[in-house]
């Protein structure tokens, strides 16, 4: 593995000075007791897993908070949950997240941070059926979809990415299907899909059970894939220190996930069913070869919203308006708050920009179960 960079030490000795403190924080506010949304079953989300299995809305939040963790499959049910109150955080993909800006009469939803961001690593992964042929390239696999049967879950992150993928190729598939991300998993292992986009971990299970192998990331398309956690305006208005807790304790969790990969793997397969230690680290830490465009860099901890995640909303929003999910393609007015994020980032002395990365690893690496 890896040493930490000096920058890692730095950040940590950072940590560890505010937790001296945290008793004078938290005591300044008032108490806070939050629902909080993530996904065991997305690797963008395992902030979430992090903070609450290490307990870092402790150390962050006013005395007395509590926190109820809700975990889902998806990120509608959290969109329709903050828009009704049930929720005041949520982390999840960035199609939902972005719709969830756009329901201002229902609820006045904001993006305040970026936890993952990558070069299509996470979300955009084109798996094939396990007989297809081993491909020299992402683009020939591309061209074999022609004349095929593929599937997608509809309305994420890895839609925006397929459709985009065939638009740009012209590829023609005989039958493009929509279909939620665990039928897509069950169809490979029945054997009637000849391909899928799907996101992690779902896509590493059915490679590491045989059902499959990957054929392509979102690399060598530029598409991008990207994490939001999201707060209601109305909870950051009446609760800033603890909206700037939150995210104290999601710039630690992403400490934790750059340094502790066995730990993390461990945490998630506490939260997730059928999936081995193994799996769930290899989803996020095992390096992708080049013939499928992998990218050095699997997970960007960027935190910030920088011209690269600017420009992925604008995309995702053009997207979501060509599927008519939304009324307007553009960023709506209001729907980025960072100020939370900027007051952390300015406690902590860094500067407004990624917290940091994790990079591949080879699979011999691992040392977990």
């Amino acid at each position: 593995m890896r040493k930490p960079g000096l920058w890692v030490v730095v950040v940590s000795l950072m940590l560890f000075t505010m937790t001296l403190g945290i008793g004078s924080f938290a005591g300044a506010a008032e108490p806070v007791h939050i629902t909080y949304g993530y996904h065991p079953y997305w690797t963008g989300g395992w902030t979430g897993v992090v903070i609450k299995h290490r307990e870092l809305w402790k150390k962050y939040l006013p005395k007395g908070s509590t926190v109820k963790f809700e975990a889902h499959l998806t990120g509608p049910p959290m969109v329709n949950a903050l828009l009704a109150d049930k929720m005041q955080i949520g982390t999840m993909g960035d199609m939902p997240s972005l719709v969830a800006t756009t329901k201002k009469r229902q609820g006045d939803i904001r993006l305040v941070s970026v936890p993952m961001f990558s070069n299509g690593q996470n979300c955009n992964k084109l798996v094939v059926r396990k007989d297809a042929p081993d491909f020299k390239s992402p683009m020939e696999a591309v061209q074999w979809l022609n004349g095929k049967k593929i599937a997608v879950h509809r309305g994420t992150c890895a839609n925006r990415f397929l459709d985009s993928v065939l638009e740009k190729t012209g590829v023609k598939p005989a039958k493009r299907l929509d279909m939620t991300i665990e039928v897509i998993a069950s169809s490979f292992e029945a054997g009637k899909l000849d391909a899928a986009a799907m996101w992690e971990p779902h896509a590493r299970k059915v490679v590491e059970q045989g059902f499959a192998k990957y054929a392509a990331t979102g690399a060598p398309w530029g598409e991008t894939d990207a994490d939001f956690t999201l707060m209601r305006q109305d909870f950051i208005e009446k609760h800033p220190e603890a909206a700037k807790g939150w995210m104290l304790a999601e710039i630690e969790a992403e400490q934790i996930m750059i340094n502790e990969p066995e730990a993390v793997a461990k945490m998630v397969k506490e939260e997730t069913q059928g999936y081995t230690e193994q799996m769930l680290w290899s989803a996020l830490y095992e390096e992708h070869p080049a013939s499928i465009g992998g990218d050095p860099i699997k997970y960007d901890a960027k935190m910030v919203f920088d011209d690269d995640v600017l420009k992925l909303m604008e995309l995702g929003y053009a997207f979501l308006h060509r599927m008519k999910v939304i009324r307007t393609g553009t960023i709506p007015e209001g729907a980025i708050n960072d100020k939370p994020l900027r007051e952390a980032l300015k406690e902590l002395g860094l500067p407004y920009k990624s917290v940091g990365k994790i990079r591949g690893l080879p699979r011999s690496a691992f040392k977990g179960k």
